[in-house]
């Protein structure tokens, strides 16, 4: 797996305020299928202390997770064919080449600085609120 590591600034629905992070664009290659690379991703990262979130409020039907370790909250998104047309991921993609048999997928994180749940019962915190 190849990965192109950018500081950022991320817009945090929980806040509904601009925050320092980063972002990691990956590509990798797999023969087993790109569900059984995603499950098999995500088992390596929890292996490794990453926990779920305490309020995760992921994107189940895209695939997202998002993960704790440290001081760090992570939004994980496994997927195939390239599709955020970045420089990062065109970068990535290049420098792993395929094998014969294999077929891409890619990873994008983003990460900013790990926070509390916030409370059930409010408004900012309700995907609906998001900007």
């Amino acid at each position: 797996m190849s990965a192109i590591v950018e500081a950022d600034t991320i817009d945090d629905w929980r806040t509904r305020k601009k925050v320092v992070g980063c972002k990691i664009t990956a590509a990798g290659g797999t023969t087993r299928g790109l569900q059984a690379e995603a499950v098999g991703f995500y088992e390596r990262i929890r292996a490794v202390g990453w926990v779920r979130t305490p309020d995760p409020r992921d994107a189940p039907n895209e695939g997202s997770l998002r993960f704790r370790q440290g001081a760090a909250d992570c939004l994980f998104n496994v997927y195939g064919n390239a599709m955020l047309m970045t420089e990062a991921e065109d970068q990535a993609s290049t420098a792993r080449a395929l094998a014969a048999g294999e077929q891409r997928y890619h990873v994008y994180v983003m990460c900013l600085p790990a926070m509390p749940a916030a409370p059930r019962d409010s408004t900012a915190s309700s995907p609906s609120a998001r900007p």
